[in-house]
């Protein structure tokens, strides 16, 4: 029901704009036409390796690879530390997405362990790396983290981190998934937000908008070995244009929109914590994302969402969350395209309403 009600919607509050399968495959098809772009096989073309160039130069790296997925990309990174720490254990945040959404495919698979450091209610801090209780090859940090409503540390933290990273011998990895999100934050660039880090994830199908699509990024000699996990893990796929296409055409104009989602961020933030029964996290937000939380239920904001979406075709939100509190629960805003449609007064009506309703 919930489906039909969103497909009938004329705006949306969260995300970007939805687009029919077909319509990619177009693009995608013209875009490699104009550009004359030949197929990759196995990783190895002018589109996918111009483009793996391209993203390392702009992260200060010496090489890159196009992945299918995150999961395989970071799952390779902590596999390729272990080997050379000859330790499998890595230090993570407890709302790391490795820990939280992959079944733990790196002990089943790779045969690696976890050490949790840090509060789940924040970001990673130096300290939380300097107090590990036990030796790591590796420590891995998501910026911006996306369980705690895209909390980023400060510039003066983040540098810390590296330095005790680096002090105490731990490759350090970011879980860069949302990277492309925090250079509005810390006004650096992004080679200069990536130095001292070993290796850098980052995503394409999330603020970029692709179809799917990941980036593994290092020095030269790392990449090369990662290719090879890549590979063992089956994920040397045999043509990969049509997702490199994807996050190529995107690429550069999505990244000149993050200051205005950014724009939009923190007027939608002023507008809404004028709504009586709504609390941010982080207050104010860090990124283009963050969390809005409401004393209901989720069966009650859902009903109300519901019934926005019917009488004013206005989509609130994709999905309501539980916390540990029983009567409280949150749901996630990505400010994107959809946002920047929404005029300021249906955004206060809107949030409103699912307060009022949720009653």
């Amino acid at each position: 029901m919930s489906a039909n009600l969103k497909s009938l919607c004329e705006k949306f509050v969260p995300g970007h704009v939805p687009q029919k399968a077909g319509e990619e495959f177009a693009l995608i098809a013209d875009y490699c036409r104009e550009n004359a772009f030949s197929a990759d096989v196995y990783g190895a073309g002018d589109l996918i390796n111009s483009f793996e160039s391209k993203v390392a130069a702009a992260l200060g790296f010496e090489a890159a690879c196009f992945m299918p997925s995150g999961t395989t990309a970071q799952q390779i990174a902590l596999k390729i530390y272990a080997e050379k720490k000859d330790n499998p254990k890595f230090a993570i945040h407890p709302t790391s997405h490795l820990e939280l959404h992959e079944q733990h495919a790196y002990a089943h698979l790779s045969n690696l362990k976890s050490v949790i450091i840090g509060d789940k209610t924040r970001q990673l801090s130096a300290a939380d790396i300097e107090e590990i209780s036990v030796p790591v090859s590796a420590a891995l940090i998501e910026l911006p983290a996306r369980e705690i409503g895209g909390q980023l540390p400060s510039w003066k933290e983040l540098e810390n981190i590296k330095k005790t990273a680096k002090k105490l011998g731990v490759y350090l990895h970011m879980d860069g998934a949302r990277l492309w999100e925090t250079k509005a934050f810390y006004r650096k660039d992004y080679k200069e937000i990536c130095r001292g880090f070993d290796s850098v994830y980052v995503s394409f199908y999330k603020g970029i908008g692709a179809l799917t699509g990941a980036m593994l990024l290092g020095r030269a000699d790392f990449i090369r070995e990662s290719r090879v996990w890549l590979r063992r893990f089956g994920g040397n796929l045999f043509q990969l244009h049509p997702y490199v296409a994807s996050a190529a055409m995107r690429f550069d104009k999505a990244l000149e929109r993050m200051p205005e989602y950014m724009r939009r961020t923190k007027k939608a933030y002023e507008i809404l914590k004028n709504v009586r029964g709504i609390e941010f996290c982080p207050d104010p937000p860090q990124v283009n994302m963050f969390h809005l939380y409401f004393n209901a239920s989720i069966e009650k904001l859902t009903t109300a969402r519901d019934r926005i979406a019917r009488e004013d075709k206005l989509w609130a939100a994709n999905s309501f969350l539980p916390t540990a509190l029983e009567s409280l629960s949150y749901t996630e805003i990505y400010a994107g395209e959809n946002l920047l449609r929404v005029e300021d007064d249906e955004l206060f009506d809107c949030f409103n309403k699912l307060v009022e309703f949720a009653k």
